[in-house]
């Protein structure tokens, strides 16, 4: 059971770097051809800032549940972590995760309820329910408990796998597997 969950969230987390990437690409489209059409023809689309808007946020909480996979999260060291003691690194670490988590809990919770609520409310340029916007609150929250999890328990989630896929150097086959150790 444990290596399908972990399956699952790897090929989740990969569907979003190549989502994020494209959410990128769009974006500076997006924004590159307003500017042009802005300033060369003298009009513009005036859906552009919506749609950028959009692209943009969800980015961004793409980024950051991929960020808590890779730990690359801005982390304050006061002191060098070569004079602490494993296990207060051990427990700093632990701290750290249950942050993230709770962050990631009070995410879900209030980005499911931003969502609901703005679904009646309609963007003026595009028409769309306000609520795609914040659409991806719950979703990158539910990503971000999941890897505070798995790194507090220390369980392995196959991150090699991934990496090596990401990179160009691994098989599809390798991420989906599944972790081993416990």
């Amino acid at each position: 059971m444990r290596n399908r969950v972990v399956a699952f969230f790897n090929i989740v987390h990969i569907a979003l770097v190549y989502l994020a990437q494209i959410l990128m690409i769009l974006m500076v489209l997006i924004i590159f051809t307003n500017v042009v059409l802005r300033y060369v023809f003298n009009s513009g689309l005036m859906w552009s800032e919506e749609v950028a808007l959009l692209l943009a946020v969800w980015f961004i909480f793409i980024a950051m549940s991929i960020g808590v996979k890779q730990d690359l999260h801005i982390n304050i060291s006061v002191l060098p972590q070569k004079i602490l003691k494993p296990f207060v690194l051990t427990l700093l670490n632990k701290i750290k995760n249950i942050v993230v988590c709770l962050i990631a809990v009070v995410m879900l919770i209030d980005g499911w309820k931003l969502v609901q609520f703005t679904m009646t409310s309609i963007m003026p340029a595009t028409k769309l329910p306000a609520g795609y916007l914040y659409a991806i609150l719950p979703i990158s929250a539910v990503i971000m408990i999941y890897e505070s999890l798995m790194d507090f328990f220390h369980i392995d989630t196959n991150d090699e796998a991934v990496d090596a896929f990401l990179s160009g150097n691994g098989s599809f086959a390798a991420v989906v597997k599944g972790a081993h150790r416990g």
